[in-house]
């Protein structure tokens, strides 16, 4: 299903503020909620863990959240306001690089954002912000909508699959050191058969798995990314700009 199916669908189920809440002041609220939901993280949260993480019951949160989903939805919305735009008027690809910097750092510091952003795609008013902009950016540089479109898409999906893969290195790294990953625990030996991967690891090395190096990589793959986009969907390439 497409980002703009998924976003129609999720769309069509916002439901109504909840009524006010009368009587005796609450131990919690919506903006408290959100705080504990955001500091648990996604791919940990549910409405139970919410529940003990602020010391309520469970039935306490469905008064401001109807669901898990309503819940995970302001999560996605906050980290979307939290992503900073970059200078709509410097050149296309300078914007897309550095709104591509942006998700990363968003994407990394809320942990599980990654894989339920590339589930449910963009849900939420602060998602339709950002993708706005950048559409109104690129069709002014010269893309037809469509391709406009196709470029957006394929830099944030770059971004979600880098922080995705990350988050995983990260756990390696945690659990066996640098070098976690499991291709570079090869022996000599089990590389024997598999001469160019031998070569390729031996010219790369652990760095280039390395957390440490995350933003010097993504850096690096963001701007083959928009070179190639440039060739084949900017002014005068292949796609249906004019």
């Amino acid at each position: 299903m497409s980002y703009w199916a998924m976003a129609h669908r999720r769309l069509r189920r916002l439901k109504k503020p909840p009524p006010p809440i009368t009587g005796r002041p609450a131990l919690v609220d919506r903006e408290r909620i959100l705080r504990a939901a955001l500091e648990i993280g996604i791919d940990e949260l549910s409405m139970s863990s919410v529940a003990r993480k602020l010391e309520v019951s469970t039935t306490a949160l469905y008064r401001y959240y109807a669901s898990k989903e309503d819940l995970l939805d302001a999560c996605m919305n906050d980290f979307c306001r939290r992503i900073s735009l970059p200078d709509a008027d410097q050149p296309w690809q300078d914007y897309m690089a550095g709104l591509a910097r942006s998700f990363r750092a968003a994407l990394l510091a809320l942990p599980g954002a990654s894989a339920y952003g590339m589930k449910v795609g963009p849900t939420t008013p602060a998602a339709f912000a950002i993708l706005d902009e950048a559409l109104g950016v690129l069709m002014r540089a010269g893309f037809g909508a469509a391709d406009a479109w196709r470029v957006y898409a394929m830099v944030v999906d770059y971004c979600f699959s880098f922080a995705a893969k990350w988050e995983r290195f990260e756990e390696l790294e945690a659990e066996h050191g640098p070098g976690g990953y499991a291709v570079l625990q090869l022996s000599e030996e089990a590389l024997e058969p598999f001469p160019n991967l031998a070569a390729t690891l031996a010219a790369t090395g652990v760095t280039d798995f390395s957390t440490a190096e995350s933003e010097a990589l993504f850096d690096r793959n963001i701007g083959v990314l928009l070179a190639g986009l440039t060739a084949d969907y900017g002014p005068g390439g292949s796609g249906d700009s004019p």
